[in-house]
C-alpha cells in the first residue's frame, strides 16, 4: 500500500460513521490481499506473508467490533472466520489462488455494507478530528485564500 493511498485511507476514516468506516475496512483489506497476489508473482514470499498478515488484521479487526445483539452477527463471525482461515492456508502454501474465494466473499460483503451506509446518517465517529487544508493560494492583493475540506 502506497503512503499516497494510506493518507486517503486515512482522511475517508477521519470523517466517515461506523459504517463507513466497515466499508473501508473491506477496501483496506482487499487492497493487502491483492498486494500478496503481486508480491507473489514476483516471487516474493516474504512480503507476500505481510501482505496477508495485514489482510488478516483487517479481518480480526472487522469481527472484534460484532454487536451480537443482532443475529446475523454470528454468520458474519463464521464467514470471517473462513475467510482468515482461507488466508491462513495461502500463507503456508504460498498459492495464491487460494485467495479467490475469500476475495469475492470480502467483495459482496463489502457491497452489502455499501448499501447500507447509503442509508446510515449518524455523526462521523471521529468528531474530534482536524479539518485538512485542501488547498492554500494567495490571491492578487497577497492576502491567503484557505480552502478547508473536511474529509
Amino acid at each position: 500500500m502506497t503512503p499516497e493511498l494510506k493518507q486517503e485511507y486515512t482522511r475517508r476514516i477521519t470523517s466517515a460513521n461506523r459504517t463507513g468506516i466497515i466499508v473501508i475496512t473491506y477496501e483496506i483489506a482487499l487492497g493487502y490481499l491483492s498486494d500478496s497476489r503481486e508480491a507473489a508473482k514476483k516471487g516474493n514470499t516474504a512480503d507476500c506473508r505481510i501482505q496477508l498478515r495485514n489482510a488478516s488484521r483487517c479481518i480480526e479487526q472487522l469481527l472484534s467490533v460484532l454487536n451480537f445483539d443482532y443475529a446475523l452477527s454470528v454468520y458474519l463471525m463464521r464467514i470471517y472466520n473462513y475467510v482468515l482461515e482461507c488466508i491462513r492456508k495461502v500463507s503456508y502454501s504460498m498459492d495464491v489462488s487460494g485467495l479467490d474465494e475469500p476475495e469475492k466473499i470480502l467483495k459482496k460483503l463489502k457491497s452489502s455494507f455499501e448499501e447500507v451506509a447509503k442509508t446510515d446518517n449518524s455523526a462521523p465517529v471521529m468528531s474530534g478530528a482536524d479539518e485538512v487544508y485542501d488547498g492554500l493560494t494567495y490571491n492578487a492583493r497577497g492576502k491567503t485564500n484557505i480552502n478547508t475540506v473536511r474529509r
